[in-house]
C-alpha cells in the first residue's frame, strides 16, 4: 500500500529524481527564482524549505568567538559548533556548490529569521511551447 507515501516520484528512478532536485534546488538558492514545470516546482518547494530552515538552525553569533570557547574547554560552546557544522555539512550534502551553501546561512537564513516556514512561492506561468507542460515560477518570498 501507498499510504502515506507523499513523495513526487516525478516519472524518474530515484538517484536521477535525487540529481533533479539537487540541481534545481541549489539554482534556485542561486538566483532566488527559476522557471521549472510545476510538478518539478511543487516537488522542489519542500527540499528548499528544509535547507532554509537548517540555515536558520544553524546560525549562529560570533562564531570565531565561540569556537575559541570550545578550544578552551566550554562544552556548551563545543556542542554549539558541533551542532553549527553538522547543519551546514547536511545543507552542503543537498547541493552542488559551496559558494550557494554559504550564501544559505550568510543571505537567505538570516532575511527569514522572523518567518516559520514558507519560504517559496510558486505562480503558475504558461504552458512550454514545445509539449505543453504547464511551467511555474518558483520564488524566495
Amino acid at each position: 500500500m501507498r499510504h502515506r507515501k507523499t513523495r513526487h516520484k516525478l516519472g524518474r528512478p530515484a538517484d536521477q529524481r535525487k540529481a533533479v532536485l539537487r540541481s534545481l534546488s541549489t539554482e534556485l538558492l542561486r538566483h532566488e527564482e527559476i522557471i521549472t514545470t510545476l510538478a518539478k516546482a511543487k516537488a522542489l518547494r519542500p527540499e528548499v524549505e528544509k535547507l532554509i530552515t537548517k540555515g536558520k538552525k544553524g546560525q549562529i553569533e560570533n562564531y570565531e568567538a565561540l569556537k575559541e570557547k570550545a578550544k578552551g574547554g566550554d562544552e556548551a560552546a563545543a556542542k554549539e559548533v558541533a551542532r553549527a557544522v553538522h547543519l551546514r555539512r547536511q545543507v552542503r550534502a543537498k547541493l552542488y556548490d559551496r559558494e550557494v551553501v554559504t550564501r544559505v546561512f550568510n543571505e537567505i537564513a538570516p532575511r527569514y529569521k522572523d518567518r516559520e516556514g514558507g519560504y517559496t512561492r510558486i505562480i503558475k506561468y504558461r504552458n512550454r511551447r514545445g509539449d505543453n507542460a504547464p511551467l511555474a515560477v518558483i520564488q524566495l518570498v
